[in-house]
């Protein structure tokens, strides 16, 4: 029998300690080496001054745009914090010289007094007195025929005062004479060009294209016209003829003819750019060199080449995807080996996630930032071999070493702890977080043995000597139902007690229980009284009630973006991670129309995976198909970059721009009659359409229902109040959201299939309310014959460990490390099963009366999109409070 892996945290809640071991959402240890300074959120670049005293983190993260500098002063670092001012301006409008909004990855110090950052959306990068914060100049990317640009990376040549920046929305590279303070020269790269480091002697740059495909627009799409120019659905599943040479699709208008994306292994796409300096105003591209595997039979994804670092004759490139380090001959521009960072016992499963590296030339050694097991990789170049690891904070993604000291940037630090204290100012999810400075003494090669250990009992990759927990061995028939961020305080802060004992509950923040008091919108005109001791979420505690529930069960993310990954078994990568905090403070926008093509594959907070950050085992769907695995998807997948979500698009949801596709066997497999998230469309629509389909296909057809179906419930995500159309506070999206809940299990419970079924009920995250043990802790709910009868589940688990159980009723395999080693939800079973159906419970119709919510065709288009930001943090006005 294969070992069992879990999640060493056990029972323990998640618990943010800085400078200690800390435990993360999901069960997970960090307790990094060395000292440990909070960031801003999101710390994606990092650089350190040439006479050491400066280190300065840039921190991508929403409403803290943010450089963190660490001074050496009589011995020790002192903190402080160049924050953006965020000066708000209309999206695609032109900033003012001083309107500075935000930062990026890129960093480079020249001497003691001058800093170079990328500012990311405005396509500008500042040069700054990094000691005050003080601005020196502003160089525009946007000139010379080029805008939309997106300043990223960036390199500096001291010597010959060059400054070379990636601009990610151009897929280009941009030279800047610094002392004249012009541009110099312009260069096409590949797809998505993201990291860059220079030679020694500054005549070669090497940029990683990150980016599979340059996306096209929809012919004759217009986002004024979306409703009759765009596609109902994306034009076609990846890979596939049609996605490979285009396709004829239908519009309101007519049909149109949508072109293909071509060949995922061309030259541009996933590889290392290699450019000739030697005359900067006039570089070439020497070669593209392609790193990690080609998509294909073995690998379901790219490379996603997403660090690069240059040691003499070497040049090394991670890749994300293939947990692996290509070595470049940097002579030949010939790809010499590749090193693979493997978990040992686990070596076919992928997760290790390298990004960011750092030669350190007096031990020869490659460190290698592994964001998904929060460690530092040391590879010995000598041989080419990983030597161990070493543990550090959450999710690093970069690393440096100065005079025999690592400094370490954590993109998610040690964890957020409890938003639920009303002192907290701002509990908004994206921007409560923060990231991390490790910084540590190199450790000698005798130490290295113990740390690696360190770090493999942390992420729980220790087989445990027990046998994996029983599950049922009735169930044939999984269903998972995902709503969208609420925390379990707002939702289950009023249970006290289970069958098996205490809840961790805080009633105080259970805004939407049942004994709940509704206030009106404070611009509704006339506002509606206030509501007093109302069942907001009626169906939601009868199921708890009647099923079994956690009380310590995560999101693994921070907002929907990553949290929808999570939730199909695609870890954000590189890509991702570092674009969705930028999109959450509206600084990484799609734009359209523009000439800047990789402005068309930034999705803002569109929440479903994309080719670039297709995993090389891929996701749920690659998992279920390739195993045999029947599956039906309502509602996911399909919510990508560009997408329109207005009135008038049912039935599902969306109009689409642009020639991005879905997963092809989620493509194959996914309702068209059902709708995507667009919160104009009720979920008693969504409750209806899905009865409707599994009764013509299933029950009354002759089509085996599936074992896995997926449905995406999203209206408690809420919306502005819309009174005329059936929703007179927000809290009416709630109870709109928990009677579809209640009409689907109980139309469910009713079929043949209930005797053989599991339904697991949770959200894609936590960002829209507060909670007392962690801003991660959300819903999740077990309703089954087979679940234990009103029991609460203290074992610490999130995403993976759902889909761990998932993956283990259906007779599957691990999916990558995160599933492998997460603490499945077994405890939630047991007992004699209980066959009867469930009664769907009503709500009170001054809160939301079914009867009264209008057609999707018609609600006045004021719905915000998925996670706008300024909706979201209006939600966290009333913190706190029920």
């Amino acid at each position: 029998m294969a070992a069992d892996y879990t999640a060493p945290a056990g029972n323990r809640s998640a618990l943010r300690r800085p400078g200690a071991e800390s435990v993360l959402p999901g069960g997970r240890f960090v307790a990094s080496l060395g000292q440990q300074y909070t960031t801003g959120p999101g710390p994606f670049g990092l650089a350190i001054s040439p006479g050491g005293n400066l280190v300065v983190s840039a921190n991508g993260g929403p409403d803290r745009y943010s450089l963190t500098v660490l001074r050496k002063e009589n011995g020790s670092w002192n903190v402080r914090q160049w924050i953006a001012p965020q000066k708000r301006r209309e999206p695609a409008t032109e900033p003012e010289e001083d309107d500075w909004h935000s930062v990026f990855m890129g960093l480079a110090f020249n001497g003691e007094d001058e800093l170079y950052a990328s500012e990311g959306d405005s396509g500008r990068v500042r040069l700054i007195d990094p000691r005050s914060g003080a601005r020196k100049h502003v160089f525009d990317l946007n000139q010379g025929g080029f805008a939309d640009s997106y300043a990223g990376d960036l390199a500096l040549d001291r010597a010959r005062g060059l400054l070379y920046v990636v601009d990610q929305a151009n897929f280009r590279l941009v030279a800047i004479d610094t002392r004249k303070r012009h541009i110099l020269a312009s260069l096409r790269l590949g797809r998505l060009p993201f990291s860059i480091a220079l030679s020694a002697d500054g005549r070669k740059a090497y940029v990683t294209n990150i980016g599979m495909f340059e996306y096209k627009p929809v012919p004759g799409a217009t986002r004024k016209g979306a409703l009759e120019t765009g596609l109902p659905f994306p034009a076609f599943g990846f890979p596939s003829p049609e996605a490979a040479a285009g396709a004829r699709r239908d519009t309101e208008k007519g049909p149109v003819d949508v072109p293909g994306l071509g060949d995922p292994n061309v030259p541009e796409s996933n590889s290392l750019a290699v450019i000739d300096l030697t005359r900067p105003a006039a570089p070439k591209l020497q070669a593209l060199v392609r790193t990690g595997l080609p998509f294909g039979e073995d690998s379901l994804g790219g490379s996603s080449p997403s660090g690069v670092a240059v040691a003499g004759e070497y040049v090394f490139v991670s890749n994300g995807h293939n947990d692996s380090v290509t070595v470049v001959d940097a002579r030949t521009n010939r790809v010499q080996t590749t090193i693979p960072i493997r978990v040992p016992g686990l070596d076919k499963l992928r997760g290790v996630l390298p990004i960011g590296l750092t030669w350190y030339a007096p031990a020869k050694w490659l460190l290698v930032a592994e964001a998904g097991i929060n460690a530092v990789g040391v590879i010995d170049t000598r041989d080419m071999r990983l030597i161990g690891h070493l543990p550090v904070g959450w999710f690093p993604t970069r690393a440096a070493v100065d005079g025999g000291t690592v400094y370490v940037v954590n993109a998610k630090g040690h964890g957020t702890g409890p938003n639920g204290d009303p002192a907290i100012r701002d509990t908004f999810q994206g921007s409560f977080r923060r990231g991390s400075i490790s910084v540590f003494p190199l450790p000698k090669a005798e130490e290295i043995s113990a740390l690696t250990d360190r770090v493999m009992r942390n992420a729980g990759f220790t087989p445990s000597r027990e046998e994996a927990p029983a599950l049922p061995v009735g169930i044939r028939h999984v269903v998972l139902i995902v709503k969208e961020n609420r925390t379990f305080d707002e939702m289950f802060g009023d249970i006290p007690n289970a069958s098996n004992g205490p809840v961790a509950s805080a009633a105080a923040l259970a805004r939407f229980g049942r004994n709940a008091t509704v206030n009106p919108d404070r611009r509704s005109q006339p506002p509606p009284p206030v509501l007093k001791n109302v069942n907001v979420s009626p169906n939601h505690h009868e199921l708890a009630s009647r099923f079994a529930f956690s009380d310590n069960f995560y999101a693994d993310s921070e907002v929907s973006v990553d949290g929808h990954h999570w939730l199909v078994g695609s870890y954000p990568n590189a890509w991702t991670e570092s674009s969705l905090m930028a999109s959450y403070g509206g600084e990484k926008e799609f734009r359209f129309p523009t000439k800047a093509p990789g402005r068309l594959s930034f999705a803002q907070s569109n929440s479903s995976v994309h080719p670039e950050e297709q995993l090389e085992a891929g996701a749920i769907w690659h998992h279920l198909d390739r195993h045999g695995i029947s599956f039906r998807n309502y509602g996911e997948g399909f919510e990508l970059a560009g997408v329109e979500e207005e009135p008038g698009m049912k039935p599902t949801g969306a109009r689409y721009l642009t020639n991005v596709p879905m997963p092809e066997p989620l493509y194959r497999n996914t309702s068209r009659e059902y709708p995507q998230f667009n919160t104009n469309i009720p979920d008693q629509y969504r409750a209806s359409q899905f009865i409707s389909e599994v009764r013509q296909k299933y029950v009354d057809g002759v089509e085996p229902f599936p074992q896995f179906t997926y449905i995406h419930l999203p209206q408690d995500h809420t919306a502005r109040v819309r009174a005329k159309d059936g929703y007179p506070y927000m809290a009416s999206y709630i109870a709109d959201n928990d009677y579809a809940l209640g009409r689907i299990v109980e139309f469910l419970s009713q079929t043949p299939w209930w005797r053989e079924m599991a339904i697991f009920v949770t959200e894609d995250d936590a960002q829209s309310g507060v909670d007392h043990v962690d801003s991660h802790r959300t819903v999740l709910m077990v309703v089954s014959p087979y679940a234990r009868k009103n029991y609460a589940s203290h074992v610490n688990s999130s995403f993976p460990g759902l889909l761990k159980t998932i993956f283990r009723l259906l007779g599957l395999p691990p999916l990558n490390l995160f599933d492998a080693a997460a603490s499945d939800l077994s405890d939630c079973f047991g007992g004699e099963p209980d066959f009867a159906p469930y009664r769907v419970l009503p709500i009170d119709p001054a809160l939301f009366d079914p009867a009264k919510v209008k057609d999707p065709l018609d609600p006045a288009p004021d719905s915000p999109r998925m996670d706008d930001p300024r909706f979201l943090r209006e939600q966290h006005e009333a913190r706190g409070r029920k």
